[in-house]
């Protein structure tokens, strides 16, 4: 008797600790390259309807041109996309216009001048590619240089049901020799820590169970 509740209440305190360790409602995308590092969050709490993308360099340098992606949800337009903020290469504020390529209907690899996914290092075809900033951005320190960006998608699709998938960025003026950067972004799945604190509850848990059991065969 004392034995399964204890394996019950192990139960509930490993899965509590596991829940707590990742927020469901935000998932995270790195490049597989050592520089420029990429990370972008996606987040589907901020605002009910949206889905905010947060796309920002947290090694080397990288002047963002476009982001790239399929979209199994209903069609995208130019209206859905919203610009919420963005940073120079100095990490002082800018703006930049977001335009919207291809439908769901038409998948597309070129998004304006001097802006493709042509070529090694990403997938061809996306569904759609929103136009971030301007071919070269005016080299670092120029005032069109899109160091980070931070826009909202209005969908009433949520992460849980993974409308989105295939994520490629296209880069220019980065800290990579080839100083064009053309590169898929893939989930980014951290280890899942146990608490130290975990294992020492459940063993005591265990052995309580297990001096209760005794004691009950005493009598």
């Amino acid at each position: 008797m004392f034995s399964k509740i204890h394996a019950l209440v192990v139960a509930s305190v490993l899965s509590s600790g596991l829940a707590t360790t990742a927020t469901a409602a935000t998932m995270t995308f790195t490049n597989a390259e050592p520089t420029p590092v990429m990370t972008m969050v996606v987040d589907d709490t901020v605002s009910a309807g949206n889905l905010r993308f947060s796309l920002s360099t947290t090694v080397g340098t990288a002047d963002y041109l476009a982001l790239a992606f399929n979209f199994s949800g209903t069609s995208l337009n130019q209206s859905d996309i919203s610009f919420v903020s963005a940073t120079r290469e100095d990490d002082s504020p800018s703006i930049v216009d977001l335009e919207l390529f291809g439908d769901n209907s038409l998948s597309q690899n070129v998004c304006g001048g001097g802006c493709n996914f042509n070529g090694a290092g990403s997938a061809t075809l996306f569904d759609y590619i929103i136009r971030i900033g301007e071919n070269g951005g005016g080299g670092q320190g120029g005032i069109n240089f899109v160091k980070s960006v931070v826009f909202d998608i209005s969908s009433t699709a949520n992460l849980a049901n993974s409308p989105f998938s295939g994520f490629a960025v296209r880069a220019q003026s980065t800290s990579n020799s080839s100083g064009s950067i053309k590169t898929n972004l893939v989930p980014d799945i951290p280890a899942v820590p146990v608490p130290a604190s975990l294992p020492l509850l459940a063993f005591g848990l265990i052995g309580s169970g297990l001096v209760a059991r005794r004691r009950k065969a005493r009598y």
